[in-house]
């Protein structure tokens, strides 16, 4: 998940939270400030009925014979009653204050009533003066309501907002990854022109890049520049030895011992520039000193290959099967190409058995081209498989004809190409090396 998406809906989530608290403390505030009103108003009435009792008596404001009152409004959301009760010594005289439910005239009803006991004429009665409560209650779901709604809003409100705002906030990182990152193809194609931005942050970070790509850059060109310097200083001396050893040969002027020596010591400089030549393809590809401007057919690339190597496969009677399909390569270097699927065939026919098979096949997919290479040879160890694209590994010990660079090379090339490899092998059944190409 992108760092911007995850931003917002960071935002998102801590806001809705924030809002859904805020919704679910609201109606308890409101609440609470709404009995302190209503008890209020409740103490105010009690005391006006206190100074009516006072100044004109219980019978001014009673209409039954035992001085009991009831007052309802037409709604029934506010009542007076007052009631006679039996005089006990021990009875609380301080008021008190309840929520009451209860049924008047079959009418299910909810009020806080103020309870405020008093004496009179030497009898003890009971005031009791009462609010509906139902207007809270509508106020509390109307406030949960308008809760759950503002917190959706504001959630995709702030989803729409924080997602512009980020995507702004984001331009100069995306102009440091696709301009000076993803655009870069060596070190010495690198842009180091500044991104504009406010940010210290990203502006730190352009700067950082800057640094290091100069850096890179200079060890990049010591790198060529000590890679052409080991090529003419390691193959020069070599082919100066090679001639003048042939020379000695083409002499005649030697014994037959001292001849056999010279021929061997020549066997010896050519694996010796072989291996030099093969670090160097290494060194040179992995630093990009290829280009890639060839039109490749990977088909006629493979019917080359097996052509080179016709004789090689004739003398160990090896059968050759290939079904493949023509499959172009647009911006690739056909030289590479060729050394890389020279190495993997000489390979299938250097460590087959006599009399064995290579099954050359292709395949196309959805979006992607694949080769490949299947033979019957002795096969290689599962715990070798995932070294066997290291430098000068051999796991084969009898044969001294390789020096561990073929599969690295194969790998570099793949590498250089895009191209994604898989091995399967089994030992004395044969491996298997896949070529998968993006279409």
């Amino acid at each position: 998940m992108k760092l911007r998406h995850k931003i917002v809906i960071y935002n998102a989530i801590s806001k809705g939270l924030i809002i859904l608290a805020f919704g679910a403390l609201l109606p308890i505030v409101v609440e609470k400030i709404v009995y302190n009103h209503i008890d209020r108003r409740l103490n105010a009435r009690t005391e006006k009925v206190e100074k009516i009792i006072e100044r004109g008596g219980l019978h001014e404001i009673s209409l039954e014979q035992d001085c009991s009152f009831e007052s309802y409004d037409i709604l029934k959301e506010e009542f007076i009653t007052i009631g006679p009760l039996e005089n006990d010594p021990d009875y609380p005289m301080e008021p008190t204050t309840e929520i009451r439910d209860w049924e008047i005239d079959g009418d299910q009803l909810n009020h806080r009533v103020l309870i405020t006991p008093f004496v009179y004429d030497n009898q003890l009665y009971e005031l009791n003066i009462g609010e509906g409560l139902s207007s809270i209650e509508a106020l509390n779901g109307t406030i949960y309501k308008f809760t759950l709604f503002t917190m959706l809003g504001i959630i995709l409100l702030s989803i729409f907002i924080d997602t512009g705002f980020i995507h702004y906030l984001m331009r100069p990182f995306n102009r440091i990854i696709v301009h000076k990152l993803k655009a870069t193809k060596d070190p010495t194609s690198f842009k180091y022109d500044r991104i504009d931005s406010n940010t210290e942050e990203f502006i730190y970070l352009d700067d950082s890049i800057n640094d290091l790509m100069r850096r890179t850059n200079e060890a990049f060109l010591i790198e060529k520049e000590f890679i052409a310097n080991v090529s003419h200083e390691l193959l020069t001396p070599i082919s100066v030895l090679q001639n003048r050893m042939e020379n000695l040969v083409a002499d005649g002027t030697m014994d037959e011992n001292s001849t056999e020596k010279i021929i061997e010591s020549q066997r010896t400089l050519g694996r010796l520039s072989q291996i030099i030549r093969s670090l160097l393809m290494i060194s040179k590809i992995e630093n990009a000193q290829y280009i890639k401007t060839d039109t490749c057919d990977i088909k006629e690339i493979i019917d080359d290959v097996c052509e080179e190597l016709h004789e090689l496969i004739e003398d160990k009677n090896i059968q050759l099967n290939k079904s493949i399909s023509s499959f172009k390569v647009q911006e690739g270097n056909r030289s590479l190409l060729f050394n890389m699927f020279f190495n993997v065939i000489n390979n299938a026919i250097k460590y087959n058995k006599p009399s064995g098979s290579i099954t050359i096949t292709s395949s196309d997919q959805a979006d992607k081209y694949s080769v490949t290479v299947a033979d019957t040879g002795v096969g290689i160890d599962d715990e070798h498989l995932p070294n066997i694209f290291d430098r000068f590994k051999r796991f084969d010990k009898k044969n001294k004809a390789g020096y561990g660079l073929g599969l690295p090379i194969v790998k570099t090339i793949a590498d250089f190409h895009d191209i994604e490899i898989d091995v399967q092998s089994e030992v004395n059944n044969g491996s298997t090396f896949s070529f998968a190409f993006t279409t």
